[in-house]
């Protein structure tokens, strides 16, 4: 077993992060996690004060390594580009079979414990994921690229409620054709609120 004063904290929520996105949160222990971090259960509670603490440690450190799948919308100087730039990445990523881990935020969302900790954490991280839509289209609309009347955080949260969808179906490694069609009829559905000359 590692001494706990030489526990690297940094490398071991790599692992937790490993170990909750494959089992969730219910079917992982305490003592599967203390082992893969290579301490006793005790010293482990020495570092973090529980299971709860640890997985939304996971959830955020996940939820920063997405963050650049987001900001694809932002670095395009068009903001549709960039819409459309970010679910021709969400297309691919979820056709891969390799993925059929899927996303462990839309895992948690679904597994969804009583916790309200756990629980008001995975609002924050919906929250923040429709802003950045929302953001993209308010940067539309300045473009004169939307509508004027576009409702931004209507359209924002249709945006984000089928990308979850798809990223919830890549657990069942979903056809390229299915993919396709879900992609293709939410880009026709942004489409109709373009402005025309």
């Amino acid at each position: 077993m590692a001494n706990v004063l030489h526990f690297d904290e940094d490398s071991a929520l790599s692992q937790f992060l490993d170990i909750f996105w494959a089992k969730g949160y219910k079917a992982t222990t305490t003592r599967e996690l203390a082992s893969r971090a290579g301490i006793s259960e005790s010293s482990l509670f020495n570092c973090f004060r529980s299971k709860r603490e640890i997985y939304i440690k996971s959830l955020c450190r996940y939820h920063d390594m997405t963050k650049s799948r987001r900001n694809v919308m932002e670095n395009e100087e068009s903001a549709l580009t960039g819409i459309r730039k970010y679910w021709e990445a969400l297309a691919k990523l979820v056709s891969d079979p390799s993925r059929s881990r899927g996303c462990m935020i839309t895992n948690a969302t679904v597994e969804q414990t009583d916790d309200p900790e756990i629980s008001a954490y995975l609002k924050t991280i919906h929250k923040d994921y429709e802003k950045a839509f929302e953001n993209t289209l308010d940067r539309a609309v300045r473009q004169n690229e939307l509508k004027p009347d576009t409702d931004t955080r209507a359209l924002a949260q249709f945006l984000a409620s089928n990308a979850q969808g798809l990223r919830l179906l890549s657990r069942i490694s979903p056809s390229r054709t299915m993919v396709h069609n879900v992609v293709e009829l939410t880009m026709r559905t942004l489409d109709s609120y373009q402005a025309r000359d």
